[in-house]
């Protein structure tokens, strides 16, 4: 259906199609998805598709007169809010893979992901961790998650995943977080930032590693990688101590930072822009988007989804089509 903030359904036409995958149906997903559709916001951006399984999205609230859905036909019930496990994480990696497969025929010009639970996926043996790890996988394709905050004018990219805090230091070593760092600066030309953006890398440890008293990681990771990435034409400065590199950023004065580890980004993230974090998934060969929170088992149901995220990720996408 044509919303009627358009005149006529041709301006409507012409907008990017974006496919909503319903993530994880014991979550907050589908519902954060049905709430955003009937924002303005989204729907002046994008023309919406809805993957998943039908009764999941009917839960939510789904009409068809809210945008079209296509089911997966596992012809699985709903599970229970709050409680995922191997049907649940079936279906979300249905929705996943058919999303990709529209995506790889080009018939929809992007994909937003809803959150999934990377435990149910392991116990249900998907065989990927991860949204970003499976669409690496089919494509071939190296990819990078830039975290961001639009609204704020807030990017990072990290220069490691998911993995436990105790595994950073040795996950980490110059060739990869200079090649992050020409991700990032990749990534920011796009959205039509500086030819050169100013990039900020973070330090590993306290005070950047206070010249080796609390930390050899600096010297012995990231000088080099600094060495790497400015020899290559990237505007790099650091390593900077996180919190001196994250007041920068917010205060405009660096446009984006290489972040070492998931919490060194996502903390700072949330606490400056709250709910409007994304994820987006740089080096594929189509636009990748998804909101920058969890499954939230706890609140699932409860209507206490917040569709912001959503929204957001929506708008990254479909200016990037």
């Amino acid at each position: 259906m044509t919303p009627n903030i358009f005149p006529d359904r041709r301006q409507y036409e012409k907008l990017p199609l974006l496919a909503f995958t319903s993530g994880d149906g014991a979550g907050i997903g589908p519902e954060s998805v049905i709430r955003a559709l009937h924002s303005p916001r989204l729907r002046a951006v994008c023309r919406p598709v809805l993957i998943g399984e039908r009764q999941v999205w009917l839960r939510a609230g789904w009409r068809p007169s809210l945008a079209p859905c296509l089911d997966t036909g596992l012809g699985l019930k709903a599970p229970p809010y709050g409680k995922t496990g191997p049907s649940a994480a079936r279906a979300s990696f249905a929705a996943l893979r058919l999303a990709w497969r529209l995506a790889a025929r080009g018939l929809v010009d992007a994909i937003v992901t809803a959150p999934v639970s990377k435990k149910s996926w392991h116990e249900a043996g998907i065989g990927y961790r991860d949204h970003t790890e499976y669409f690496s996988a089919q494509t071939g394709r190296r990819s990078e998650m830039v975290l961001c905050a639009p609204g704020k004018k807030l990017w990072c990219l990290l220069a490691t995943r998911h993995i436990p805090l105790n595994r950073v230091s040795s996950s980490l070593n110059a060739a990869a977080v200079a090649d992050a760092a020409n991700c990032l600066s990749a990534a920011l030309r796009r959205l039509g930032g500086p030819f050169r953006p100013r990039l900020g890398l973070c330090g590993l440890n306290p005070h950047a590693g206070e010249e080796g008293l609390l930390g050899g990681e600096e010297r012995r990771i990231l000088l080099p990688a600094l060495k790497r990435a400015r020899s290559a034409g990237i505007r790099l400065e650091g390593p900077i101590a996180a919190d001196t590199a994250w007041r920068r950023h917010v205060e405009g004065k660096l446009d984006g930072l290489i972040c070492l580890y998931h919490d060194q980004a996502l903390i700072p993230l949330k606490t400056a822009a709250g709910l409007g974090v994304v994820n987006w998934t740089v080096g594929l060969p189509f636009v990748r988007t998804s909101p920058g929170h969890g499954t939230g088992f706890d609140i699932a149901g409860k209507g206490l989804a917040d569709p912001a995220a959503t929204i957001a990720a929506a708008e990254l996408a479909a200016s990037l089509c």
